[in-house]
């Protein structure tokens, strides 16, 4: 079953559509992974899927359900978003932004629920967040940042999780840490995940899919295995790699051609 159904989507911000005519779908506990050269649409595409934008054409289904037909209550009961680091936090401590993500069910008057209490701790549980809760978000690293914010994602208990760029500005360990959170949500959770991503070796590492945009474009899609090409890098990114299997999981890597690599003298 497609949990997410992107049908011919076009987006973009009112001065012309930056996504143009994609179409893709993601099954329960489905990782698929957004790659793409900067200004390829990747983000463009995580915003329109949730129904922040309305310059769209096209359609956007969650379990069956126009995105376009539900207010942003009934969204935010089915998809999750993490953010890129780089957008601003205020001057929230670690357990006010996980305990946000628990709005989205209660109604206007209702206070904190021991259910509501009891998401949140397991969400912090799951993320290793809990000796955060109460330093200020401004004070934590960019790791520790962004497993808070997975953490709000994981409370606010929804079928199908957005993450924009998650690996941006992070050191190795972290980006590593990251991920193996995303794929305990899946294994433990059946989380479906769409991703945007620049990081193309930890995508192809864990992703079940990968959907490469050009230009706002799909350009290619599928499994890692079939898709991490050097012709498919050539083509998208404009750049010459060598393409291996991953020592122990045997997984595609790429590694980049320099320029003295490619003309040595």
């Amino acid at each position: 079953m497609a949990i997410l159904d992107v049908r011919e989507l076009s987006a973009g911000y009112g001065d012309g559509y930056v996504v143009h005519d994609v179409s893709l779908k993601a099954a329960v506990g489905e990782f698929v992974a957004i790659l793409g050269p900067n200004g390829s649409g990747k983000s463009t595409l995580i915003r329109a899927v949730q129904g922040l934008l309305t310059d769209v054409r096209g359609r956007v289904l969650i379990a069956g359900e126009d995105v376009s037909r539900l207010g942003r209550r009934e969204i935010a009961k089915r998809v999750a978003y993490v953010p890129q680091l780089s957008e601003p936090v205020f001057d929230f401590t670690a357990a006010e932004i996980v305990r946000m993500g628990r709005y989205a069910h209660q109604g206007r008057l209702e206070s904190f629920s021991a259910r509501d209490e009891a998401a949140v701790a397991e969400a912090m549980a799951m993320t290793e967040a809990e000796e955060l809760a109460g330093r200020k978000m401004a004070r934590l690293s960019g790791g520790e940042r962004q497993r808070v914010f997975i953490a709000r994602a994981l409370a606010q208990d929804t079928p199908l999780l957005l993450l924009d760029e998650p690996s941006l500005h992070l050191d190795i360990n972290y980006q590593v840490e990251v991920y193996a959170i995303l794929s305990l949500l899946r294994r433990k959770r059946g989380k479906t995940i769409l991703a945007a991503e620049h990081n193309i070796n930890l995508a192809a590492a864990h992703a079940d899919r990968l959907v490469f945009l050009r230009d706002g474009e799909v350009a290619a899609g599928g499994p890692p295995a079939e898709t991490i090409t050097a012709e498919t890098i050539r083509t998208i990114f404009g750049a010459e790699v060598d393409v291996h299997g991953n020592s122990r999981s045997g997984l595609p890597e790429i590694s980049l051609i320099t320029a003295a690599q490619r003309d040595p003298k």
